[in-house]
């Protein structure tokens, strides 16, 4: 592959992790790919080019995760093979490759990080509950300027789910039909102005709500949530 872009490296490395037991999910909280396994969490800062803000980003990223990879081209590491691995060994940092030269697109794990012990701090907690609060991995890693599905966003995008069924309704029926506690917040907040309010503590679904339903990028979660509102029970 001549020309790519950097999210194209995600989805090779998100399998070879897989398979590798781990649970993979992108773009969670800043992190291009968050890896989850026996109660820890990884992750990888994946970039074209071997550069100080590739370095930069990982060694920020230690501070909330057990350990950390970056994640280059394969070609861009056999040019620099002894000097990029000195430099991240001395860092701690892991090293994977992804071969995009080649049509198998091969990944490989030249180096192993530092595995520090749990973290806990106010940023470990976000990123455990973002990772832990998603029911779907739509995200690609290495996505720039695009919309990004969070659990915040899932959650408002199960209230439209349940809306649209309804046609209008208030949180307490609303979560009745499998919606998250905080329906109220998420209905009068509006953050993405999907709802409008049609009475005292009603609301039915905005112009934008209906598009945001129809939007390919929600596909697969709109067609669970509406499963889901369809067979609950009020």
């Amino acid at each position: 592959m001549q020309n790519f872009k950097e999210l194209d490296m995600y989805p090779p490395i998100k399998a070879h992790f897989e398979e590798l037991g781990f649970a993979v999910k992108g773009e969670v909280k800043g992190l291009d790919a968050a890896l989850m396994r026996d109660g820890q969490m990884w992750a990888v800062e994946m970039k074209k080019g071997f550069n100080t803000t590739l370095l930069y980003q990982a060694l920020n990223r230690q501070k909330a995760v057990n350990a950390v990879f970056v994640a280059i081209p394969r070609h861009v590491f056999m040019r620099r093979r002894g000097h990029i691995l000195h430099i991240l060994e001395k860092l701690s940092l892991g090293l994977v490759t992804v071969a995009m030269d080649s049509p198998a697109q091969l990944v490989d794990i030249h180096l192993m990080p530092n595995i520090t012990s749990r973290r806990n701090s106010k940023a470990s907690k976000a990123l455990l509950a973002e990772f832990a609060g998603r029911n779907f991995d739509d995200n690609v890693g290495g996505s720039a300027k695009t919309k990004l599905l969070t659990v915040y966003r899932e959650k408002a995008l199960q209230v439209a789910c349940a809306l649209d069924a309804l046609g209008w309704g208030q949180a307490p029926t609303l979560r009745g039909l499998g919606c998250p506690d905080n329906t109220y917040s998420i209905l009068r907040m509006n953050t993405y102005g999907w709802f409008e309010k049609v009475g005292k503590a009603t609301y039915a679904l905005s112009d934008a709500g209906k598009a945001a339903l129809d939007d390919p990028m929600f596909a697969r979660v709109v067609a669970f949530y509406r499963k889901e509102s369809g067979n609950a029970e009020i």
